[in-house]
């Protein structure tokens, strides 16, 4: 088997967790259970088999920078998909916003506070924000986590590379 690049194997990352993604959601009805959680375990393992392809390879000196580097171009593009398919995801699936809209509603109601003028005006804005405030959501936790794990892989390569 030739060697992927680390933008292939995040495509690979990416599509897996995509086709797990619907899988849980058409057969459990929501992503509200822990099967859900396997996904950032096979985003950990794409990083982490990116990284031990780059460390198998022949080029000598490797850096944690270049570590980094190779880890970076996976998890940018598991990302990068992540946010096409989450977006996608909210503006095909009216049921999905209605749902999260009718909660929203709810927990507003509970509140003394506000009025049913109030109710009305939080659901508005709510509802004019679902898709962009997810979408940054999964930006800065795909980016977030991404940048964990390439960094610990990183500097563990690293040592390990070192010590051999």
């Amino acid at each position: 088997m030739k060697n992927l690049s680390a933008a292939y194997k995040g495509l690979i990352t990416g599509f897996l967790i995509i086709l797990l993604s619907g899988i849980v959601y058409y057969t459990m009805g929501n992503f509200d259970n822990p099967i859900a959680l396997a996904a950032y375990a096979i985003y950990t393992l794409g990083i982490i088999w990116t990284l031990y392809g780059f460390y198998k390879s022949p080029q000598e000196n490797k850096s944690p920078g270049q570590y980094f580097g190779q880890g970076f171009k996976c998890f940018i593009v598991v990302t990068l998909l992540m946010v096409c398919a989450n977006w996608l995801f909210l503006k095909m699936n009216d049921s999905f916003r209605n749902e999260m809209i009718a909660y929203q509603r709810e927990l507003l109601m509970q509140n003394k506070d506000f009025t049913s003028v109030d109710v009305e005006t939080q659901i508005a804005n709510f509802t004019k924000m679902i898709i962009p405030s997810y979408t940054m959501s999964v930006i800065l936790s795909y980016l977030g986590v991404g940048t964990l794990i390439t960094l610990f892989g990183s500097v563990f390569f690293t040592i390990i590379k070192k010590n051999k």
